[in-house]
């Protein structure tokens, strides 16, 4: 009888062990993922502000520098310098969304803030795209800058370019749908 009170008493301390532990690897792999989507948040800001600068550098330094040089007229100068322009307001939108995402708010909130993101991605990817490549035909129109040479440059351009864009949404797709997955894992401990 008294091994028996004995053997009940060890199981049940072992079984609180086990329980404590449990709770503790929760804990800890939350907080791995957690930490997971705060590096992978920090990397798209800095992107981001890569991104930002760059648009800014194009609009306030290469484009008044073109043109002050006498390479664009005026019509070819507002055209591009409105589209880097627009460039620039929709990096800081996504950005100001970017910025939103915390790791401390509930799943549901983060997954909430990703979907605001990949629509601001979207537009600046799609759109703004769209508008770049516009704005340089719209040069070239304008300029009558048709001779085969500098069409082959242009279309390099382009190619590398579309090139870039590709594998760099491949890449962001990939960083999305682990956040995603991550979030999701999250959201069925809570």
């Amino acid at each position: 009888m008294m091994e028996l009170q004995d053997l009940k008493q060890k199981w049940n301390m072992l079984d609180e062990r086990l329980s404590k532990s449990e709770a503790y690897n929760k804990r800890a792999l939350e907080e791995v993922i957690k930490g997971k989507n705060k590096t992978t948040y920090e990397k798209l800001q800095k992107q981001g502000m890569f991104n930002f600068f760059v648009t800014l550098s194009i609009a306030s330094v290469l484009l008044p520098l073109l043109y002050s040089k006498g390479i664009f007229r005026d019509t070819s100068f507002y055209i591009l310098e409105t589209v880097c322009l627009l460039g620039v307001v929709m990096v800081a939108c996504r950005l100001t969304v970017l910025y939103r995402f915390n790791v401390m708010k509930t799943p549901t909130e983060q997954l909430r803030n990703l979907i605001n993101y990949k629509r601001c991605y979207f537009f600046e990817s799609v759109v703004g795209a769209s508008l770049g490549v516009l704005g340089i035909c719209a040069t070239l129109y304008f300029e009558h800058t048709t001779s085969p040479f500098g069409l082959f440059f242009v279309l390099l351009g382009v190619i590398a370019g579309a090139s870039c864009a590709y594998f760099g949404y491949l890449k962001h797709k990939t960083t999305m749908l682990e956040i995603r997955q991550n979030l999701t894992e999250l959201k069925n401990f809570g």
